[in-house]
C-alpha cells in the first residue's frame, strides 16, 4: 500500500441512526450528528455499482465461501501500485479489495470484515485453542501448537480468519503454512496476525439510495449554489465565449448539469480521440438528446495509430497521446471556431492528483494556448459527484456500471491492470491492443512479458517488470566556432528542415552543403530542426503564431515564409520535441 496522499479535507461521516453516509457531520433526515469515518486519504469514495459489487462478492465467495447480499457498499480508492479500495459497509471498514497482477482480486480483511462474516465463513478459517487467545490479543502470532482445526485448501499467503472454539472471530492474518503443512507439522508459525480483538457485527437495515440522497440533499444544494455562482462569476471575469468540455465521464457530466443550472449561454464539445469506447460515443448521443443540447464533435480520426508508428506505445511518463489526440485537435477546433479564444469548463477535481490539486480552479494549459480552463467542481469529492448525479437522476455511462472507476481511452497507459481485466470482459479492442504490444516487443527484441505491464512506462518500475524498450531518436549536434555546422545522426528531410528554419531571424542560418547556424541561435535552431523531422501534425503550435504563418500540409507543420515575422512564439511546448 502506498503512502497516504492528502489532497483536501476528508468528507465522510456516518449517521448510525439512519445508517447512511454523510458528506457533512449532520444528517439531513434525522438531524443527528454523524460520526467521522476514518478513511484513508485522499478520500475518493464512491457508491459501488453492479460491476464493483460483483467483484467484491465473487472475491469473498472464492476466499471465504461467504455470500454477501448487500446492495449498498462504499468503495474508497486508496494508494497502491494497482487498484485497491477500502470497503465500507454500515459505516465500518471491513477490509481492502485489491488487484494483484496474474492473480486477480483479493480481499484483505479487518476485524469488522471478520465480524460481518462471523460463523458463515466456510473457507480460510483456523480454530485456535482458547489457551492461545490471550497471547494473540497481546500481539503474538499464532503458532502451530495453538491450532485445533483448519479448513481445507489453505495456501501460504492466504488471508485467514482465526476463530475461537465457539467459532467467534479473534484475529485475521496471513497463512504461513498450507493446510498440508499444518497437517504434517506440529511446530512453526501458522498465521502472522495483522488485526485482533473480539467484537460483533450489529445488523442494521440497509439504506436505499433515496435515503442517502435525503440525508445529504441540503449539502448538495449548497454545492450546486456555489458551483453555479462560480460559473457566472468566471463568465463575467473573462470576455470570451464559454464551452463545456464533455468527455462522457462522471465529472464532466456534473459540470454540464451545473452549466445548464447556471442559465448562462455556452456550447458543448466532445473530443473523440479515435480510441474511445463505443459505449462512450453512444452515451454522448444520449446526453445530447435527453438535455436537448448540441454537442460539437472534435474528431481526432486516426491520429493515434498514425503517431503510434512514429512514437511507439505511450506510457505514464511518455504521454504523447494526450497531446496528439486531445490537445492538438482541441487547439485546432478553438482556433477555427473561436479565434479570440475560449473559456472552457472542465471536470477537474483536486482529489484526483497532486498536479490537479495545485492547478486550482482556473488555469491555462501551455499545450492549449488559446484556452482558459475553469473547474466549478475543483473541491468536490468523488462521493459528492456521484450523489449529485444520482440526485439529478442523470444517465450514467455503462462502463461505470461495469466496474471502471475512471473513463478515458480504452488503451490509456494510466489505466490499472484491474481496468484492463474488466475491459477485456466486454470489449475486444483491448485484446487487439495487447496483441500489438506483443508484436512490438518481438520487433524490439525484448521479452513478451513487457506487454503485460512494463509497456505503460518508458522507465518502468521493478514491480511492473522493469523491462525497457530502447527507442531510436533524432540527435543533433553542432560543430565550429561562430558559425556552427549542424550534424545529424541519421538522414533528414532537408526541404522540411530549411522551411522551419525560416522562423529564425534572417541572416542567422545558411543551407549550403550543410546547415550552419550562428552561435547564439543553436538552441532555437535545434528545436526547429527536431520539429521539422518529428512533427506528427497535432497543430498545437498553430494557435501560438500571431500572423497565421503556420499551416498543416500533408499532416506536417509548414511555415508560410511571406507571413513569418520571426518572433519564435511558435517554439512553445511540442510533443515532437518533448517525446
Amino acid at each position: 500500500m502506498g503512502k497516504p496522499v492528502y489532497l483536501g479535507r476528508l468528507k465522510l461521516y456516518w449517521c448510525d441512526k439512519c445508517n447512511v453516509p454523510l458528506l457533512q457531520d449532520k444528517c439531513g433526515r434525522c438531524g443527528k450528528r454523524g460520526r467521522k469515518v476514518n478513511i484513508t486519504p485522499p478520500g475518493e469514495v464512491r457508491i459501488g455499482f453492479q460491476g464493483d459489487l460483483d467483484i467484491l462478492k465473487d472475491t469473498l465467495k472464492r476466499q471465504f465461501g461467504f455470500s454477501l447480499t448487500r446492495k449498498i457498499v462504499l468503495f474508497n480508492r486508496v494508494p497502491h501500485y494497482d487498484r485497491m479500495d477500502e470497503i465500507i459497509i454500515d459505516g465500518k471498514i471491513i477490509g481492502n479489495l485489491r488487484y494483484e497482477p496474474k492473480q486477480g482480486f483479493k480481499m484483505s480483511l479487518r476485524m469488522d470484515g471478520a465480524y460481518l462474516m462471523g460463523k458463515k465463513i466456510k473457507r480460510g478459517w483456523i480454530i485456535v485453542d482458547n489457551g492461545a487467545i490471550p497471547f494473540i490479543l497481546e500481539g503474538r502470532n499464532l503458532m502451530r501448537p495453538g491450532v485445533l482445526d483448519f479448513s481445507e485448501g489453505i495456501k501460504r499467503g492466504d488471508e485467514i480468519v482465526v476463530v475461537d472454539e465457539k467459532r467467534e472471530p479473534v484475529a485475521v492474518g496471513i497463512a504461513k503454512m498450507s493446510s498440508e503443512e499444518m497437517e504434517e507439522s506440529k511446530r512453526g508459525m501458522a498465521v502472522k496476525i495483522r488485526y485482533k480483538g473480539y467484537g460483533t457485527w450489529e445488523n442494521k437495515n440497509e439504506p436505499k439510495i433515496e435515503d442517502i440522497i435525503e440525508a445529504n440533499e441540503e449539502h448538495l444544494k449548497k454545492l450546486e449554489e456555489r458551483a453555479v455562482k462560480f460559473i457566472r462569476d468566471v463568465k463575467k471575469r473573462y470576455d470570451l465565449p464559454m464551452a463545456v468540455s464533455f468527455s462522457g465521464g462522471k465529472d464532466s457530466l456534473v459540470v454540464l448539469l451545473l452549466a445548464l443550472e447556471s442559465g448562462e449561454s455556452f456550447s458543448t464539445f466532445f473530443l473523440n480521440t479515435g480510441i474511445e469506447f463505443p459505449e462512450t460515443v453512444e452515451y454522448v448521443n444520449t446526453i445530447e438528446k435527453i438535455y436537448g443540447i448540441n454537442i460539437d464533435r472534435i474528431d481526432a480520426g486516426n491520429a493515434f495509430f498514425e503517431a503510434l508508428n512514429h512514437f511507439g506505445p505511450p506510457g505514464r511518463d511518455y504521454r504523447w497521446c494526450c497531446k496528439t489526440c486531445k490537445l492538438g485537435p482541441t487547439t485546432r477546433y478553438i482556433l477555427e471556431k473561436y479565434p479570440r479564444g475560449l473559456l472552457t469548463l472542465i471536470g477537474q477535481r483536486r482529489y484526483e492528483s497532486m498536479d490537479r490539486m495545485r492547478k486550482g480552479s482556473i488555469w491555462k494549459n501551455e499545450w492549449v494556448p488559446n484556452q482558459i480552463s475553469a473547474s466549478p467542481i475543483q473541491n468536490w469529492s468523488s462521493l459528492e459527484v456521484w450523489l449529485y448525479i444520482l440526485w439529478k437522476k442523470a444517465p450514467i455511462n455503462p462502463w461505470y456500471i461495469r466496474g471502471l472507476t475512471r473513463l478515458g481511452c480504452y488503451l490509456c497507459p494510466s489505466s490499472d491492470l484491474a481496468d484492463f481485466h474488466i475491459v477485456a470482459q466486454y470489449f475486444d479492442g483491448i485484446k487487439r491492443w495487447l496483441e500489438y504490444l506483443r508484436r512490438y516487443a518481438r520487433e524490439k527484441n525484448v521479452p513478451e512479458e513487457w506487454a503485460e505491464s512494463s509497456w505503460r512506462w518508458r522507465e518502468p518500475p521493478k514491480w511492473a517488470g522493469g523491462i525497457r524498450v530502447r527507442r531510436e531518436k533524432l540527435e543533433i549536434s553542432f560543430e565550429g566556432d561562430e558559425w556552427k555546422r549542424v550534424k545529424f545522426n541519421k538522414e533528414i528531410d532537408r526541404e522540411r528542415a530549411a522551411n522551419l528554419l525560416n522562423a529564425l531571424p534572417p541572416g542567422t542560418w545558411k543551407a549550403d552543403k550543410d546547415f550552419e547556424i550562428l552561435e547564439d541561435f543553436e538552441s532555437d535552431a535545434k528545436s526547429l530542426l527536431i520539429r521539422s523531422q518529428e512533427c506528427v501534425g497535432c497543430g498545437i503550435c498553430l494557435a501560438r503564431c500571431p500572423t497565421d504563418a503556420l499551416i498543416l500540409e500533408k499532416g506536417r507543420i509548414k511555415i508560410l515564409v511571406e507571413k513569418c515575422i520571426h518572433c519564435l512564439d511558435c517554439l512553445g511546448k511540442c510533443p515532437a520535441e518533448e517525446f
